[in-house]
């Protein structure tokens, strides 16, 4: 099948547009992808971490094999975002003698995404990057966007840029070296997305929930399209996230992130979202924003998926709102979340009362 046939969405941004590749096997493919969006490449690095190295380093090394790859691993999860990190890759580079028209593939989860493609933004004041995610997180949400970040020993995520890739690439094989607790968490994203903007993708993971958990590609590849072409119209309409328009893609993180930090016993961020998209909905309910009919298909799916839909006993009202103060969306100290107004439709950002929210949290049993 030609390459063409598995560009399942592309972001439209002028000359920094770019196509985003859905199906099983492009891994495989990624050299054909760069020769497609960088004609006049030079070289090529590989970043990616340790398991991923093992498991599908040398296939994709292999088919960019033209362009003499460098494979340069960085540490697994989260670690590979120290700020030390950047500037070791960035002398990795320079060691590789990467050039202008260099381009930089990063094959990983998120963090190596972030790590790399932020790298590759400021190595010779920007190289060409392609994400080829490893996680469904990354292949419907995190990959597409340009969103980059590293970490900084005073803050999460303080230190990044936008900047996006030439391409990325996203082949479901490579999702089934996950734990399945990491597909239902990938799931979680795919349930938002259906709620914010698509009833039709709500509906068909309503009903291919068994097919998703167990890997059908043909399954997974519709998805993970479907999720691509929505984030692409979010991102085509406020690239910078300063125009408002990407905060709905925040729906169920507010709370979600504030769970994720405060769960002793840990939870995944799929796994927070969700239990955050549950009590918005029960907020949006109240405010006569959502039908309750609609609050609760959303909880039998995300049920269904295997996800959590109530927070853990162990954390406390009075500290999940103290952590939801400092969200972004925040204003003068006053909690706003992203309510859903109904499935498939656009959600509202509105001022919750902490008082609203002390009651949903102990509604929701």
């Amino acid at each position: 099948m030609s390459l063409a046939q598995y560009a399942a969405a592309e972001v439209s941004l002028g000359e920094r547009g770019y196509k985003i590749f859905v199906g099983a096997g492009l891994s495989g493919r990624v050299g054909e992808v760069v020769a497609a969006s960088k004609p006049e490449a030079t070289g090529c690095v590989l970043v990616t971490s340790e398991p991923i190295d093992g498991l599908y380093g040398e296939t994709v090394a292999a088919s960019l094999r033209g362009l003499n790859p460098r494979t340069f691993v960085v540490p697994d999860g989260e670690e590979a975002k120290e700020w030390e990190n950047a500037g070791t890759l960035l002398g990795r580079f320079l060691d590789a003698g990467l050039d202008r028209n260099g381009v930089v593939v990063a094959l990983g989860g998120g963090a190596v995404g972030d790590l790399a493609g932020f790298a590759a933004s400021i190595y010779m004041r920007g190289v060409a990057v392609v994400q080829v995610p490893t996680t469904l997180l990354g292949m419907v949400d995190s990959g597409i966007g340009g969103k980059t970040a590293v970490n900084h020993v005073k803050g999460k995520n303080m230190i990044g840029s936008f900047y996006q890739p030439i391409a990325v690439v996203a082949d479901p094989l490579l999702l089934r070296s996950l734990p399945i607790r990491e597909v239902r968490s990938g799931l979680a994203e795919v349930v938002k997305y259906g709620v914010i903007a698509d009833e039709a993708l709500f509906r068909y993971v309503e009903k291919n929930t068994k097919r998703l958990l167990g890997h059908d590609q043909a399954c997974m590849s519709h998805v993970i399209g479907r999720c691509a072409s929505i984030k692409t119209g979010y991102v085509e309409e406020d690239e910078r996230d300063d125009r408002g328009v990407r905060a709905a893609l925040n729906y169920g993180h507010t709370l979600g992130h504030a769970a994720e930090k405060l769960a002793s016993l840990g939870l995944r961020h799929g796994e927070a979202v969700s239990i955050g998209m549950v009590y918005a909905a029960d907020l949006a309910v109240g405010m006569g924003l959502m039908e309750p009919e609609e609050s609760q298909a959303q909880r039998r799916v995300l049920e269904g998926i295997g996800l959590p839909t109530k927070l853990p006993a162990a954390i406390k009202a009075d500290e999940l709102i103290r952590y939801m103060r400092r969200d972004k969306k925040a204003e003068g100290g006053r909690i706003r979340m992203v309510l859903p107004m109904g499935v498939g439709s656009p959600p509202t950002l509105r001022m919750v009362e902490e008082s609203k929210l002390v009651e949903a949290i102990g509604e929701v049993t």
